[in-house]
């Protein structure tokens, strides 16, 4: 099982850990050909443009036919919504390992009037690594490619964002390093690779029946010192969990954050705070943590390269590619007011991992909840006092709706809370209907799921992890304006 503990006597290489330069993050305007810069700074004001730092998710990809096809490191993402642009940058490219490369950039807009706040990424540039010349080349769109979309959580703390092509990643703004000098505990999810019976040393996969699915653990800071303490984790209980940890920290894990071309992230181990960004072969991988001033948790875990256990991950939390966490509220959830809210999101299923590929992945926009719960929905599952109806939209395009609301063609029963574990809901069920985009079924059935919620700058946040027979299913809501 892959979890926390850390395996330093290897000769490693990171994608990015060390690719500090001078804190400059880069955003690419609309013409795709110059860039602007912002610097960051030690403060959680709000900033334009916002950068985020976002994990790698396996099946992130940077089109088709170059050097790029597979993308194993994480990205920072750059929305202005005062200029109305967006770029995307990701580390260890080809030959070239200078730090971020934006590889997809353009503008940003409403989908309509009746979005809830939901913005559509027209991309106008792309950059792909051709070996064959050394460099990066762009194709431009006029118009802008279309189907990408990013929801901000008010502030510009963090969001979600689905590059076309790509899978949904997480967002979280890292324009200062947490300070908590009481311990606060949070709850997270793996975030999985591709469904395979063995994971380890496998870059992108994920097994149920022997991987952590979620857990919890108590965060403090002392400086620039990050400590993980009482590190908690579990297998989905469908696959074999229990409610007894699988496995559990015997020590505090520490970690230190700084300023780095991430934003203020911390490292784990933590030593990646430094001044060089050239990776060397000598340069073990690390975890990298961002947490913002909302409580947003989200993790990319540094991966193995060489040595024996080439390929497995040097996770702090959960034992996928990453982990997205809230904090663990003081008191139990209002469960009505929860399924109760309207939310925007991302439905991911993980797909198959095989001989290094990650294959039948989808991913898509979704709305989950209505003003008035469409007639369509008692076909997708009967309705109970903790369940919440939702649905992709037509075509994967939230212009055709005319109220901002999707499909209902999901359901996702939350079940009972913990009543240890305020937010916790260990036995959940989504339901996928027969007309939902990801579900190549052809007819509607159930799985079984776990999910974490809470509030983020006064607003619910929900994140689900669930298997069925085939792969893994990822859905991360936020609730709308």
């Amino acid at each position: 099982m892959q979890h926390f503990m850390l395996r330093r006597s290897l000769t490693r290489r990171s994608l990015f850990v060390i690719a500090v330069m001078s804190a400059v993050l880069p955003l690419l305007l609309l013409d795709g050909c110059g860039g602007t810069s912002t610097k960051t700074t030690s403060t959680s004001s709000q900033q334009e443009p916002q950068t985020y730092f976002a994990p790698w998710v396996a099946g992130t990809t940077n089109g088709s036919g170059s050097d790029l096809t597979k993308i194993t490191g994480p990205e920072i993402y750059a929305i202005d919504d005062t200029d109305d642009a967006f770029s995307q940058s990701i580390f260890g490219l080809g030959a070239l390992l200078q730090g971020p490369q934006v590889i997809n950039a353009g503008g940003s807009d409403s989908v309509s009037k009746n979005s809830r706040g939901l913005l559509s990424l027209g991309i106008t540039a792309n950059y792909a690594y051709s070996s064959s010349s050394s460099t990066y080349e762009v194709t431009k769109y006029s118009p802008a490619k279309t189907g990408s979309f990013a929801f901000e959580i008010s502030g510009q703390y963090g969001g979600l964002a689905q590059i076309a092509g790509q899978p949904a990643v997480p967002l979280v703004a890292t324009s200062a390093c947490p300070s908590l000098s009481t311990a606060q505990t949070w709850q997270f999810l793996t975030i999985p690779g591709g469904m395979t019976t063995n994971s380890s040393g496998n870059v992108g996969a994920w097994s149920p029946t022997t991987d952590t699915a979620y857990g919890s653990a108590e965060i403090s800071t002392s400086g620039s010192t990050v400590t993980f303490n009482n590190i908690k984790q579990y297998m989905l209980p469908s696959a074999g969990g229990t409610g007894t940890p699988s496995a559990t920290a015997t020590s505090p894990t520490t970690g230190v954050c700084g300023s780095t071309t991430l934003g203020y992230t911390t490292s784990v181990p933590g030593y990646a705070v430094v001044t060089d960004p050239i990776l060397t072969s000598s340069s073990e991988p690390s975890a990298t943590v961002g947490i913002n001033s909302t409580g947003l948790l989200v993790e990319d875990s540094g991966v193995v390269t060489s040595g024996t256990n080439a390929g497995t991950y040097e996770n702090v939390l959960g034992a996928g590619t990453g982990a997205i966490g809230l904090p663990k509220p003081t008191s139990a959830l209002d469960v009505s007011a929860l399924r109760s809210a309207q939310y925007l999101g991302f439905v991911r299923g993980a797909g198959v991992y095989s001989a290094g590929n990650i294959t039948g992945w989808s991913s898509h926009l979704a709305s989950f909840g209505f003003s008035t719960i469409p007639s369509s929905c008692a076909s997708v599952a009967t309705s109970t006092s903790t369940l919440l109806y939702g649905g992709d939209f037509t075509k994967d395009d939230p212009s055709t709706s005319s109220d901002g609301f999707g499909n209902c063609d999901l359901a996702i029963d939350l079940g009972t809370q913990n009543s240890a574990n305020n937010g916790l809901f260990p036995n959940a069920t989504v339901w996928l209907g027969a007309n939902y985009a990801g579900n190549t079924t052809g007819r509607t059935y159930s799985f079984s799921a776990v999910a974490i919620a809470g509030k983020l700058n006064e607003k619910y946040a929900i994140f689900l992890l669930g298997v069925d027979s085939t792969e893994p299913w990822t859905i991360y809501l936020l609730q709308s304006n």
